[in-house]
């Protein structure tokens, strides 16, 4: 036997006019499951509420408990939603459990069903998803710009000879820090980043990630004046807070043998 949940919504307006009480759906869910073999679980109730209304505590609890139950029976969809609005919402988070509705009053009735006045309102809905997360990639980048502004690395994966600490700011790794200390030297004394690379891979150097490195990784570590303690981010380039691992002497030594070498 099928196992189903019952849903009964009732506004103030629904109960004046339509008659469609909660005890009349609530009887006509029941006796449908009867005489269908269904086998009704709970039935969920919100009363004096609009259906054009998304926020119901009957209705989010019956699409929170989809859960091997994928079946909701209704007297008719308009218990479920007043508006096209609520309709595509509510539709989409019964889609996104597997489930689907069955209306007593709509013979065949299933959400899957192609709908054209859908079209519209699913493209605004998802127009106004996307909206919603350029406001919000808009203000974490306003964030990440004030921090850099005040000599704090924004965001993202700390540069190797650093680490994120418990306090989310950054710090210096001693183990790696030895490493692209190394590194700045060892390309003076080669002369190359293929000579360097050579070096690092015969002597066992790797990535934070367990990799050898490659030339381009090297050129983004020789380039990067994180290392002598400025914090670049967009247009915003500032003296940093953080401790630098190379100097300004030897950073400006590896980036003129770089020119030198038309690498950079």
């Amino acid at each position: 036997m099928e196992k189903v949940f019952g849903y009964v919504r009732v506004s103030t307006e629904t109960q004046a006019s339509d008659g469609y009480g909660i005890q009349t759906q609530k009887t006509a869910i029941k006796d449908y499951c009867k005489e269908n073999n269904l086998e009704l679980v709970n039935i969920f109730v919100d009363r004096g509420i609009s259906g054009t209304v998304i926020d119901r505590d009957g209705l989010t609890e019956l699409l929170s408990s989809f859960n091997g139950i994928c079946k909701v029976v209704v007297l008719n969809t308009s218990r479920l939603w007043r508006s096209d609005t609520a309709k595509v919402l509510i539709q989409k988070a019964i889609k996104s459990a597997n489930a689907d509705v069955i209306s007593i009053e709509q013979k065949n009735y299933s959400i899957y069903h192609k709908d054209p006045n859908d079209f519209l309102i699913n493209n605004m809905i998802e127009l106004l998803d996307q909206y919603e997360r350029l406001s919000i990639n808009l203000k974490l980048a306003k964030g990440r710009k004030t921090k850099a502004k005040s000599g704090e690395k924004a965001c993202g994966v700390a540069p190797l000879g650093y680490r994120w600490n418990s306090d989310a700011e950054i710090e210096v790794d001693p183990e790696t820090a030895c490493d692209v200390k190394h590194i700045y030297k060892k390309y003076l004394e080669l002369g190359s980043i293929g000579k360097l690379k050579d070096y690092l891979d015969q002597n066992g150097y790797t990535t934070k990630r367990g990799n050898m490195y490659s030339k381009q990784a090297l050129l983004n570590i020789l380039t990067n004046d994180f290392y002598k303690g400025y914090v670049t981010h967009g247009s915003v380039h500032i003296k940093g807070n953080h401790k630098a691992i190379i100097s300004p002497i030897l950073f400006k030594q590896v980036e003129s043998k770089l020119r030198a070498n038309k690498k950079y």
